[in-house]
């Protein structure tokens, strides 16, 4: 009884398929909305024999059909012929045709009551370590599930000795080029830590000998990795130096999917170093405020909780009872620390956040304000119009012939 209630609420966390199965007897329990309990028929283990292993192993096992759907098994200490067998899933993010094709590709798992679902890799490991809790009592943490696994990954496998003779290859060249000074890359996150756009453009404007290590065999793919380490870094030392975790972190996960619809290496390039200078002026933004010495975490849990809910009206009150903190108090504290008053703040983040849409989206003005959580459009440009001394109309023209890059 214990097995099939923890079973099925398993499948409603990870919404993937779970089924428990006998390899000796055939006997097969699913579990989620259709719990069934059946014999399997010789077509029905023939199916689930090209699926999963069915192998005996003391850790849990996960398995790759392809290179983005995956299914795990693992073997029950009580009964060594029974396995928990989960999915197969397609890993999320993923687009409707790819799950659509891969969905009629693998139909006939249907027959064995199991289902291909989207899942991220995330969830998928995490449920299989609470079922492993579950049924052994032993704890395994990610690291360990990912070591236990390595040795059905050949590139993993091999990972130290490939590096090794690649390493005493490049060694053996003669005149090798040498890569680009560290201490280079060092002045350019210097440059973002302290909102310094003029010496980050100095940086990236100096010339040294050595150049960049090949990260990919395509250009474009090089030049594209290339750009998501240095917006990486970038989001890394913008944290460091005040911007919020999840401003930052943010912006970096817009960054790079906007890289990766690019299709050409100028543009690649272009945009990588419009992103720092974007971070460098996040820091400046942030450092105006700070008024020196002493700062309360607290401010940057405002900052994450107010970036987080956009979207939303936001009330002092609401994010007080969030950091289970007295209002005033909270509304004290960010006014001494930051000079400016919480409601004033929040406004200042949707009117700068609105500046980016307009200049670099399509979406209407009414379409902005309500994404912005605005009561209404004329509310709206009301505000705008006071922070910026112009209209929203007025402004997005200035801008019409500007390249759309979707700046957050």
């Amino acid at each position: 009884m214990g097995e099939l209630f923890f079973g099925t609420q398993l499948v409603k966390l990870m919404k993937a398929s779970i089924c428990r199965y006998d390899v000796s007897t055939g006997d097969c329990q699913t579990f989620g909305e259709k719990q069934e309990v059946y014999t399997t028929s010789e077509e029905q283990k023939k199916i689930l024999e090209n699926c999963f292993h069915l192998q005996q192993n003391e850790y849990p096992k996960i398995h790759m059909l392809e290179a983005d759907i995956l299914v795990a098994e693992i073997s029950h200490t009580d009964a060594p012929n029974v396995r928990s067998l989960f999915g197969p899933i397609l890993l999320a993010p993923t687009s409707e045709k790819r799950f659509s094709h891969a969905n009629r590709k693998y139909r006939m798992l249907k027959k064995v009551g199991l289902n291909l679902q989207m899942c991220e890799l995330d969830t998928f490991v995490t449920g299989i370590l609470l079922c492993y809790y579950f049924l052994t009592g032993n704890e395994l943490s990610v690291a360990e599930f990912w070591e236990r696994n390595e040795e059905s990954m050949p590139k993993v496998q091999g990972a130290l000795e490939e590096m090794t003779k690649n390493l005493f290859q490049y060694q053996e060249k003669e005149r090798v080029g040498l890569h680009n000074p560290y201490e280079q890359e060092q002045r350019e996150q210097e440059a973002i830590r302290h909102g310094d756009i003029a010496a980050l453009n100095r940086s990236i404007s100096e010339t040294y000998e050595g150049q960049i290590g090949r990260l990919a065999k395509d250009p474009l793919r090089h030049h594209k990795n290339v750009a998501i380490g240095n917006i990486t870094l970038a989001s890394r030392t913008a944290v460091e130096a005040g911007v919020s975790v999840e401003k930052s972190f943010t912006m970096a996960d817009n960054f790079i999917q906007q890289i990766e619809e690019i299709d050409n290496v100028v543009e690649v390039e272009a945009f990588k170093r419009e992103a720092q200078r974007l971070y460098a002026s996040a820091v400046a933004e942030e450092q105006k405020s700070e008024t020196g010495g002493y700062k309360n975490p607290l401010i940057g849990e405002v900052k994450d909780y107010i970036f987080r809910h956009f979207h939303d009206t936001i009330q002092i009150t609401d994010i007080a009872k969030h950091l289970n903190v007295n209002p005033d108090y909270l509304s004290h504290l960010f006014k001494k620390q930051e000079n400016i008053t919480i409601k004033r703040y929040i406004l200042k983040e949707k009117i700068r956040r609105s500046r980016n849409l307009l200049q670099y989206s399509d979406y209407s003005i009414q379409e902005i304000s309500f994404y912005l959580g605005f009561s209404s459009q004329s509310h709206f440009c009301k505000v705008f119009q006071e922070m910026t001394g112009e209209t929203p109309g007025r402004y997005r023209k200035q801008y019409v012939h500007r390249t759309k890059w979707k700046i957050v």
